[in-house]
This record gives structure tokens, sequence and C-alpha cells, in this order.
């Protein structure tokens, strides 16, 4: 599994900063994203994706989905939320931003309340970034990349 998640975050890697040259992080209309976020605390990473629309000033709101690996608790959770994004205007090639996603996130036995701000850089169609995953009593420090289309 380990080798699955890193030959995904190889090809994110290798061919996000290539594929998509242009900034359509300002523009406006539709505007999704893939996103991987590894654990700081132990083992365990999301795989999600969000769709939703850009306003073109910087800000952006959707909602996604995704799958959470954790072998600390040895489970796969679905989280569901809604999204929103807000890039600092900016002359330069590397633009900050602040994020929050807010849903649900089940391991279809129990459901949990699910809060995650982030901050990070947008470098053209991709993003680096820290969040802080609070989940219900659960709080963690995750990395994460993100590829927008």
């Amino acid at each position: 599994m380990r080798r699955c998640l890193c030959l995904i975050v190889l090809i994110l890697v290798s061919g996000g900063f290539h594929a998509f040259a242009g900034d359509g992080l300002s523009k406006e209309g539709y505007l999704g994203n893939v996103g991987i976020t590894l654990s700081a605390q132990g083992p365990g990473c999301d795989v999600t994706t969000s769709h939703g629309y850009s306003f073109g000033n910087g800000l952006w709101m959707g909602g996604g989905a995704g799958l959470s690996f954790s072998d600390y608790y040895g489970c796969v959770y679905l989280p569901v939320f809604t999204e929103v994004k807000y890039t600092f205007a900016s002359e330069e090639k590397v633009l900050p931003f602040v994020g929050c996603k807010i849903g649900y996130m089940t391991d279809l036995d129990e459901m949990f309340s699910l809060i995650v701000p982030s901050i990070g850089v947008d470098v053209n169609r991709c993003s680096v970034f820290v969040s802080y995953n609070m989940i219900s009593n659960l709080k963690t420090v995750h990395f994460g990349f993100a590829f927008s289309f």
C-alpha cells in the first residue's frame, strides 16, 4: 500500500509542474483538484478530490470527498466536506493561500465531524500546504500536495 501511495505522489509531483502550465487559479469558472496528505503524527494519509467554482478574485468554493487511510487505527474513513479557499493576489508566481474544509467522516460504523484549516502556497496549478485535521476529539497535522485542473 505504501508503494502505491508513493507512486501516486511521484506521478502528481513529476507531472504536476509541467502539464497545464497556465495560471487557471485566477480565472473565473469551474476548478477541481486532486490532493494527497500525509500525517505528521504517524502512519496515515488522505486522498481527496474537490470540485467547485473560482470567482476570479482569489476566492474558491466547492465540495469534495475522498478516502482516509490510518494504519494506527486500522481503518479506512470516507470524508465528505465543503471547502473554501482564498488565494492572496500577487504579481509573483508563488501565491500564498488559506483554506478550510468542513464536513463529516465515517468508517461506515460511526460518523465524526471534520474541520481542516490549512495554509500553503500555489505554484501554477499545484498547491503545497500544511493542514490541522480536527476530527471529533482527534487532532493531527498533515502535509499535503494538490493538483488543480
